[in-house]
């Protein structure tokens, strides 16, 4: 059992969470871009920290079940990782939305 913390990273899987999460997350505000709609900076802003809120999370918290599956921390603090590291996107999305908030 290797205790190397980059081993609890799956290079072919993280590739796959990346691109389906900027599908996902900058896919709106391609589409908005390619349809010749005007893009505001507050709307780049919002896709960039959803772009990167999202990938974040799911890097890391696969990264936590992985240390699970491995016997590295226990199923509770796993499930405190994946609940901090969802409190703390959302809490950039609230930040960001107050930010923009005069548009």
């Amino acid at each position: 059992m290797s205790t190397d913390l980059t081993s609890l990273f799956h290079v072919p899987t993280l590739i796959l969470v990346w691109i389906a999460t900027l599908a996902i997350a900058g896919g709106p505000l391609l589409w908005r871009f390619l349809n010749y709609r005007p893009v505001t900076r507050c709307g780049i802003l919002r896709g960039v920290a959803n772009l990167v809120a999202t990938g974040s999370w799911l890097t890391l918290g696969i990264a936590a079940v992985n240390a699970h599956e491995r016997g590295l921390i226990s199923v509770l603090t796993s499930i405190f990782a994946m609940a901090f590291l969802l409190a703390g996107a959302a809490g950039s999305s609230l930040l960001i939305a107050r930010l923009c908030s005069a548009e």
